[in-house]
């Protein structure tokens, strides 16, 4: 819901953590150049290698914490007592904010801190690996308030996607936290929702904004001819982070899948985007 040394890298995110969290959409390998496109991703992939393994420790705590430590335990029964009584609005509401609002009021700020600028200007666009969301590719045009209204939007739409993943997979293999559970949960979000679905309808809805809503660009033959190495590109720079990720995420019980879905999300965009500032002022 990202990439290699160009473009925004993001995730996507579970599921789709998945995806795009490290390449941008928009800066894709050359057409046709499926070699190309499988150097980026595993030159992004490197880049992410210590911030995924940050990413793995913090959700381990966070699951050890729930299993192991009675005031953490209370804290998120309580927290997935509110995302069953909200069900698919909670889940639209509050992907929301930890991938499109959070990430994008923090990268503007940290643009506008070093620079003056605002945050989604072409120079500010092209990252190292930041989450979905939390940039916006560097050849955006659209208005701020635009760019921050679609990228909750669509990350609404994102998180009533990935709940019902969730959900239907609970229902084809079960609930717990048993290898014969998780293991094919994985392999469903990441090798089968990520490319069929998520990967490539992520592009769309980057390469959308950053060609500012013009409806000429969803048609446009140059995303069209290079969509294949654009989806493998995030793939593979994403698939070492979130296959561990994804992994934990089903090891929850399922009203708290969703919350620490969020958790990551936001947490990866967040320090993403911060390592993509200190890269850059080195």
């Amino acid at each position: 819901m990202s990439t290699g040394g160009t473009g925004l890298k993001r995730t996507t995110v579970s599921s789709f953590t998945y995806c795009l969290m490290n390449d941008s959409p928009s800066t894709a390998p050359r057409e046709g150049a499926l070699r190309e496109a499988v150097h980026l991703g595993l030159a992004s992939a490197r880049e992410n290698a210590i911030p995924g393994l940050i990413l793995w420790v913090v959700a381990v705590a966070i699951v050890a914490g729930y299993y192991f430590f009675a005031p953490v335990t209370a804290a998120l029964a309580a927290l997935g007592r509110v995302k069953t009584e909200g069900g698919f609005l909670y889940s639209a509401i509050s992907t929301a904010i930890a991938g499109g609002l959070i990430p994008f009021v923090w990268k503007r700020a940290i643009a506008a801190r070093k620079r003056g600028g605002d945050g989604i200007s072409p120079a500010n666009g092209a990252t190292s690996g930041v989450s979905v969301g939390a940039a916006v590719a560097k050849a955006v045009v659209a208005p701020a308030w635009a760019a921050c209204l679609f990228l909750c939007l669509f990350w609404a739409e994102k998180g009533i996607e990935v709940d019902f993943l969730y959900r239907m997979q609970a229902r084809i293999f079960g609930d717990g936290n048993s290898p014969a559970v998780i293991i094919p949960k994985v392999i469903v979000d990441q090798f089968g929702y990520n490319p069929l679905w998520a990967g490539w309808t992520q592009v769309l809805g980057y390469w959308w904004l950053e060609h500012n809503f013009k409806p000429a660009s969803l048609v446009d033959p140059a995303l069209w001819r290079t969509m294949g190495p654009r989806v493998v590109t995030v793939l593979i720079s994403t698939w070492g982070v979130w296959i561990p990720m994804v992994s934990v995420v089903y090891a929850m019980p399922g009203d708290l899948q969703i919350p620490l879905f969020n958790i990551a999300l936001c947490f990866w965009g967040l320090m993403l985007a911060s390592l993509t500032k200190e890269r850059r002022a080195a």
